[in-house]
Parts: structure tokens; sequence; C-alpha cells
């Protein structure tokens, strides 16, 4: 192929997303050659590679990053640089969403910490957005999609609450989600909102008296998952518990899935692992807990199938409590603010990804400091003290869940096919408690639709 072809074939194979770029390397040997020569599949970019926790604890402050020590060299959970007031720019930030590298803020942002590039929503055309005052239907009810191995592109879905001040009769005999369901849907390609109707298929999880859905009390039903094609959100069930919403975004319909009975009231967080949706159950309120998967049969039935259940109590008493104890450090407010200081580029990126080659941290359960539990106690002891654990979401392409001691600190990567638990360090959060976290995959790709 000569110069000119080649020049014109890699401006078509520039403009293509990740995973269409893949499909055409394949296709013939001059093709793979332009790919890999111009070094246009640039996987290491990707949101590949689970390397921090990103979280908001429960005060007005910025995100903070729990992660890789090389990690907390090259990226910095401040987001000074959504706002222009410097004397509230250290404060902006609390966290609603997040997908792919890609966080969702209440200030109507979305935000790459990886590349600091973001950009600004329009104002849903919702009367009760962000005001608690009002119904509250939609406040604090957003939820992110963002692939960006298929499209640099994402949408943004807002899912009403069941109604507020409803009649008790009406309530009563109105089903809920309703068999038509209208939800508010932002897309980067347009960059405005509309309405979107899903309808549902299968029965309704009750009535509207049913339900019990407000922003107050739905800290635990923020946690969405976005698998091959479909948005899972949670609702919860005044009586039965918990369900989730499976959004099928291909066909705009929707199913009403029950949550595994049994847990400690309707604490419970979903999250997308290696083999698609999981569900972790808090048992005991305390540091018990029960792992399930949703499978899908070849007549469509969803069930949830119990992978793992596991005691952490014995974790507190066997790994240390001490700063820098362990792979995963709390970042600095040093290295926060110095970073914010450097430019980002892709230099930044390759150094980064160098930097993560040579720091000698593998998910990898065979490792020397991962410990079996497969003789651990299923259950806590009645005189134990009170610690309470909770899980900090999930590994994106490995069977591992990442669990946290609010009273201690201690974090620890649980891999679910080996039932092994390694401890992973301080997880700092000042005497307050975590509001909200997420296992966070660093995205490189600097194309973000909108970007400021």
């Amino acid at each position: 192929m000569d110069m000119e072809h080649t020049d014109l074939l890699e401006d078509i194979l520039r403009s293509l997303p990740p995973r269409s770029l893949a499909i055409c390397r394949s296709v013939c040997k001059a093709w793979r050659a332009t790919v890999d020569h111009r070094r246009l599949l640039r996987a290491d970019l990707l949101p590949l590679s689970l390397d921090a926790v990103i979280y908001n604890i429960d005060k007005i402050d910025a995100p903070k990053l729990f992660a890789r020590r090389s990690t907390t060299r090259y990226i910095t959970s401040r987001l000074d640089y959504l706002d222009n007031r410097p004397d509230y720019a250290e404060v902006i930030g609390e966290i609603t969403d997040y997908c792919n590298g890609l966080l969702l803020i209440e200030t109507d942002k979305v935000a790459n910490p990886a590349t600091r590039q973001w950009a600004s929503l329009p104002p849903l055309p919702c009367a009760c957005f962000r005001r608690k005052s009002t119904c509250g239907r939609c406040y604090r009810n957003g939820y992110l999609v963002y692939d960006p191995t298929v499209s640099p592109h994402y949408e943004v879905f807002y899912v009403p609450r069941v109604p507020r001040n409803v009649p008790a009769e009406v309530a009563s005999s109105m089903e809920w989600p309703p068999s038509v369901y209208v939800m508010h849907v932002f897309s980067s390609v347009t960059n405005c909102w509309r309405e979107r109707s899903f309808r549902r298929e299968g029965d309704a999880a009750g009535t509207m008296a049913d339900m019990n859905s407000h922003w107050k009390s739905d800290g635990e039903l923020y946690y969405s998952a976005h698998w091959k094609g479909s948005l899972y959100v949670p609702l919860r069930h005044n009586t039965k518990g918990g369900f989730v919403m499976r959004i099928k975004l291909w066909n705009d319909n929707y199913q009403v899935i029950e949550l595994p009975k049994g847990g400690k009231g309707s604490l419970f967080r979903l999250g997308k692992s290696k083999k698609g949706i999981y569900c972790v159950q808090d048992i005991d309120g305390r540091c018990t807990f029960k792992i399930w998967l949703l499978s899908e049969s070849h007549a469509g039935a969803m069930d949830w199938v119990l992978k793992n259940e596991i005691c952490f109590e014995t974790a507190w008493r066997i790994y240390p409590c001490k700063r820098d104890s362990g792979p995963w450090i709390s970042q600095s407010l040093e290295q926060k603010e110095s970073l914010l200081e450097k430019d980002v580029n892709l230099e930044v990126a390759n150094k980064y990804n160098e930097a993560l080659s040579k720091d000698d941290f593998e998910w990898d359960s065979d490792d020397e400091n991962a410990v079996t539990t497969v003789d651990w106690p299923k259950k806590g002891s009645p005189g134990a003290p009170a610690h309470l654990f909770w899980c900090l979401g999930f590994h994106a392409y490995k069977e591992i869940a990442l669990f946290h001691d609010d009273y201690r600190s201690a974090t620890f990567a649980y891999y679910l096919n080996s039932s092994k638990v390694r401890y992973l360090g301080i997880m700092e959060h000042e005497y307050s408690d975590v509001d909200i976290s997420y296992a966070y995959t660093p995205c490189w790709t600097m194309d973000l639709p909108g970007r400021k």
C-alpha cells in the first residue's frame, strides 16, 4: 500500500471507536500494520485496570482517593477545576454516580479525574430537579452510562422516584414501576435532554403504596450497574425487600427482578464484575455477607446464584492497623494539590502506565499476601467488637469485591473464585462515614464530548 493510501486509511481508522478498530485490525496484514505502526489502538488508555477507590465522606469535602502508590502520584481526586470560585473549589465534587472512569457530579457535570476533562450538562427539564423541598423525584437519582471501548459519548438517565403525596386509595391501586416508565435521558451526542419511554416486561414490584423511595433514605440505592447494553437500577419495597430494574437500552423495555432474600433490611450493593451483575448482601449489619451473581437462562428467566459467603470478623484480628502498611495508600493533600499544578497529556498517560508496570502490584490470588478464608467462621461472634464492614465496589474484569472496615479503616480485596482475602491498606476518612464509593478504573482517552 502506498503512502498516500496509508495516510487515508489512517484518517479513517482513527475515527473509529476502539472495539471497531480492533475488528478492523484483523481484516488483513496491511490494516494490522497501519494500526500497530501508527499506534492507533491504545488499549492502555482505556479503563481496563482497577487502580483505586474514589469516594466521598459524609461532610462537605472534595472526593478522596485510596489507590496503588503509583496512582496517587499521577491522578488527583480533587476537582477544583470544575469551579471558578477559589474559596469553594476545594469542596467541589459530590459524586452521584460513576461509570468506566467517568464521574457524575451533583453540580450537573461529568468529569474524568485522570485527564481532568469535564463537561456541563444542560438543566434537567424537570421542576423537582435538585429541589429537595418539592417532590424530590429526581434529586440525586441520575445514572451514568459510558463505555469508551464503544464510543466517546455518554448518557445520563434520571429515573423518577415514586410520586409523593399521592392519596392512599390511589397509591394502593396503582402498579409500580408503571407499565410505561418515562425517564429523562441526556445524550452527549445531541447535548440535550429528552423524555424516553420504557415498557415493562412482566410483573410490577407492587403498588405505589408498597414502595419506599426518598432521597434521604436511598443512600445504598445510588449504586447502579451497566452490563451488555442494560442498566440495572435498584428499587426498595416496604415488605418484600429490594428489587432491580433491568433497563434494556437497545429496545426501550425494562423488567423487574427481585433481589435475594434473607439480608439485613435493604442493605445491599450492586455492581458489575467479570461475569455480569453481582449483589453483595449484608446479612447481619456488621461483618457477614453473601455474594450473588445474576444468571439469565436461555428462556430469559433471571435468577440469583449464590457465589460466596464471608464473615470478616477474623480479618480485623489478623491484619495490622497502621498507615502505609499495605500496597495501597490514601492520597495525601500535598499529592492532590501538586498534581493540580501540572498539565495532563498523553505523555503523562504513558508515564503512568510505565509506573504501574513497576510498582509490583498484581490482582493475583496466589500472591503470598492473600489468605484463605475457607476455615474462617461463617458468622460473627456475639461478644465480638462491633466492627462494621461494607462493600466498596467490584473489580470490573476479575471476580474481586472490595470491603472496608469502618472502625479501623482497613480495606480488603476478596477473591470470589478462591475465597481468599488480601489486605490492601488503610483508607482514611477522618472519623466520618464513607457516603459513596466506587472502584475506580482510570480512563486516559482525551476525547470527552463537550469538554472544557
